[in-house]
């Protein structure tokens, strides 16, 4: 689920990580205790492979328990079980003998990936189906030790992926249906197919065949408060792929919501469940899945010479269809005065309502909208809300003493939604009827030229997007209860469903220029192939990683005002 990944992510959430435990612990730590997130084994291809500079195919995530930091972590890969079968590579780290050794320095979370692109070769000479055995061990000097035994596998069935094109304009109510073109680019037949299937909030599976498993995960999952909902499929399919041969999966039927405005799915292939990099036993660990009843998914043979003869790039047995609705979201600013003590002081609140109908979404991290409210000289902020700070640049000059303060609101804003801020605020003696001005803020309007309200692309009605507040000793402004009513014209069309059929294709490289997938992606399982672009995946970095801090999540950000 979530955007084509950067490794760099996983660098710089590592040095987030060294600069959070930079304090002194204790030197003892009760109860702390490395932990692993790695497959049992890895596969990989039986022709001689050099990584680009930041790819791997060993994924693997190391982490802590407790809440005292590991210190002077270090990873040990012991390869002597890979004499004759593969060999190790491991950048910036120390070799001596059989056994790579890379520092982690201090670990002070759950789960993080290394940083150093760890990647397994076969060796000239390893015949397809031989296998061999990688011992990696944690230690720390406060931690209890952890090893753990990882099977490499050489050959095997590897699947690639062709891109899908991005649908644009498409009409709520539509139903799209991509055909996933792939190939099984191996050494070996694979006798079984595992589609993965992630929908993001906004598309619906139209149909959900009977070889298919589904489980749906509400807004706010994956540790995430501002996520939309997801539906994963598993499917199943036990069929004959014959190296070299090119097939097309049934098309995929995804209804387009009424609610949806830019949304996407994420579809991956692979050999068995369990593979790297797969969802799979994660999603069943955490999600009871419910068969579909719908005829079967099944695959047709394809000619495609092209697809076999281009080159490869880190995760292609991942697909992803983009779709952009057109649709519109009518956000509204909120504010109100509730006065104390004769009109000396209260509580000010500030807020936003999505009003619908869409429900939007901003992929690339960014917040969907800013609340900002401007205190006027005489009125002075004693109480600061969770969730906003002083606004200390304006235009890209430091503010001094700010009198504006921002409220952030997250990347995902669900139709229907209404939230506020409480500050607390006093008065100056002789201060009477002060004005704050409340207005709803973009990337554009905070940034671009000194706009005084914001220019929200997906909101056709700018007017209600600022609100003035007088304090004084009368109660003002209010604050709308209730599911506010979307405004007409932008429901699911009443003709029968458009089917969309994608066509095209998208970026030969799409890992370039998308932003971050979903966090669900992201658990260790096993992939057979992660190329040599030079471009690994936020898969690598994982979930949490993502919570580390914006700096983090939008350090991989687009040109300014993309959120697409």
């Amino acid at each position: 689920m979530r955007a084509k990944r950067i490794r760099a992510f996983g660098l710089s959430t590592a040095v987030a990580a060294a600069a959070v435990t930079a304090a002194a612990v204790p030197a003892q730590a009760a109860g702390t205790r490395l932990t692993f997130d790695v497959a049992d084994s890895v596969q990989i291809s039986a022709k001689p492979t050099t990584p680009g500079q930041f790819d791997e195919n060993l994924n693997l995530r190391i982490g802590r328990t407790g809440t005292v930091a590991a210190k002077d972590v270090k990873v040990a890969f012991d390869t002597a079980g890979l004499a004759g079968v593969a060999q190790l590579t491991v950048p910036e780290c120390t070799t001596a003998g059989t056994v790579v050794t890379c520092d982690a320095h201090t670990v002070d979370f759950d789960s993080i990936n290394i940083t150093q692109h760890p990647w397994l070769s076969a060796v000239a000479g390893a015949k397809p189906g031989s296998s061999g055995k990688l011992h990696i061990t944690l230690t720390s000097s406060n931690a209890e030790r952890a090893e753990k035994d990882v099977r490499v596998d050489v050959g095997g069935p590897d699947f690639k992926t062709k891109d899908l094109a991005p649908q644009k304009g498409v009409k709520p109510g539509a139903v799209v249906a991509p055909a996933v073109e792939f190939a099984n680019v191996g050494d070996a037949a694979a006798t079984r197919l595992v589609v993965t299937i992630d929908a993001v909030s906004g598309l619906d599976f139209k149909k959900r065949p009977s070889n298919c498993e589904f489980a749906t995960v509400g807004e706010g999952a994956w540790n995430q408060k501002s996520w939309p909902g997801e539906t994963m499929a598993v499917c199943t399919l036990d069929v004959s792929l014959a190296p070299g041969a090119v097939h097309t999966l049934d098309p995929l039927q995804f209804g387009v919501t009424d609610s949806a405005w830019y949304t996407f799915t994420d579809i991956s292939l692979y050999a068995t469940e369990d593979a790297q990099y797969s969802s799979v036993p994660r999603w069943r660990a955490d999600h009871r899945f419910q068969r579909g009843t719908d005829a079967p998914l099944t695959v047709k043979a394809a000619q495609d010479p092209a697809l076999l003869a281009a080159p490869r790039h880190s995760y292609d047995n991942r697909v992803e269809l983009e779709v952009s609705a057109a649709n519109t979201a009518d956000f509204s600013a909120l504010g109100a005065w509730s006065p104390a003590d004769g009109g000396k002081r209260g509580t000010l609140t500030v807020g936003y309502r999505n009003a619908g109908p869409a429900s939007i979404f901003y992929r690339s991290g960014d917040d969907v909208v800013k609340v900002q409210a401007q205190f006027p000289k005489g009125v002075t902020v004693t109480r600061v809300p969770t969730g906003c700070a002083p606004r200390t640049w304006d235009n890209g000059h430091q503010v001094e003493h700010p009198d504006k303060y921002l409220c952030d609101t997250g990347m995902w804003i669900s139709s229907g939604t209404r939230r506020t801020f409480d500050f607390g605020v006093s008065l100056d003696a002789g201060t009477t009827r002060a004005t704050v001005p409340v207005t709803l803020q973009d990337e554009t309007s905070l940034y671009g030229g000194g706009a005084t309200a914001g220019n929200l692309t997906f909101d056709p009605n700018h007017a209600n997007e600022a609100v003035s507040v007088v304090l004084g000793s009368e109660p003002s402004g209010s604050i709308p209860t209730g599911v506010p009513t979307p405004p007409s014209g932008g429901g699911a069309a009443s003709t029968p469903p458009v089917v969309v059929r994608p066509t095209g294709s998208a970026s030969a490289n799409p890992s370039a220029t998308t932003a971050s997938p979903s966090p669900s992606a992201t658990t260790a399982g096993g992939l057979a192939f992660t190329g040599a672009s030079g471009l690994g995946t936020i898969a690598a970095a994982g979930a949490g990683a993502v919570l580390i801090g914006g700096a983090v999540f939008l350090g991989a950000r687009r040109r300014k005002g993309s959120h697409q």
